[in-house]
């Protein structure tokens, strides 16, 4: 089925990421959704609430899939994470997840030179103080180490732009960056022209292609 692994995972002075990617991007609103569709058949929904509040920002995630098979269920995930940031850095992470029954959760807090991070699949360990974690929202997810959100595992990417696309936002098109990541993490993702999170694409454990598409 869908790998959690798969669906969720620079220096301040750095205004812009190569390719013209803006930094902690918050969308027009303070919200950011998206229709999580399996082989182009929806299976839920990715939303994301934003609280700026002068140099910080609170965000809310909440994830909510089910596939069905037969008209019953045969999986079914939730994720729950609420996220502070000061600009460019992450400040903590509380989330809780269901995966198809199997709990997760991951508390991470900055101090002065790391983040400590507890999670259910990792353990407790320090962070670099730069890390960022797999909500994806803010792009600095292109330059750093990045906490597994859902077990608090740190992982290691490998970033390579691969084109200037245009992509579906609600009932409009805009211009995005597409980003091909590898390593411990495995998608493609997009950007776009003002630095807003704009859609995913990766291979869930079945084979199957699970893509985001923004409403």
């Amino acid at each position: 089925m869908i790998a959690r692994r798969s669906l969720i995972l620079a220096l301040p002075a750095l205004a812009l990421l190569p390719g013209g990617v803006a930094l902690g991007a918050v969308p027009t609103g303070n919200r950011l959704a998206f229709r999580v569709l399996r082989n182009d058949s929806p299976i839920g929904t990715h939303v994301l609430d934003f609280t700026p509040d002068r140099d910080q920002v609170v965000v809310r995630i909440a994830i909510d899939l089910s596939v069905r098979f037969l008209g019953l269920v045969a999986y079914r995930y939730r994720h729950r994470n609420l996220e502070v940031w000061n600009r460019d850095r992450l400040l903590s992470i509380d989330s809780e997840t269901d995966r198809n029954g199997h709990p997760y959760w991951v508390r991470a807090r900055a101090v002065a030179d790391s983040i400590e991070v507890e999670g259910s699949h990792s353990g407790a360990y320090r962070a670099p103080a730069d890390t960022t974690s797999t909500s994806y929202w803010h792009a600095r997810f292109l330059r750093s180490q990045v906490i597994d959100t859902q077990g608090g595992r740190l992982l290691t990417t490998r970033i390579e732009p691969v084109a200037e696309e245009i992509v579906p936002v609600g009932e409009t098109m805009r211009p995005s960056r597409r980003y091909r990541v590898t390593g411990d993490l495995t998608l493609d993702i997009w950007y776009d022209s003002d630095g807003v999170w704009s859609g995913l694409l990766f291979r869930g454990e079945d084979g199957s292609t699970i893509r985001y598409q923004r409403s």
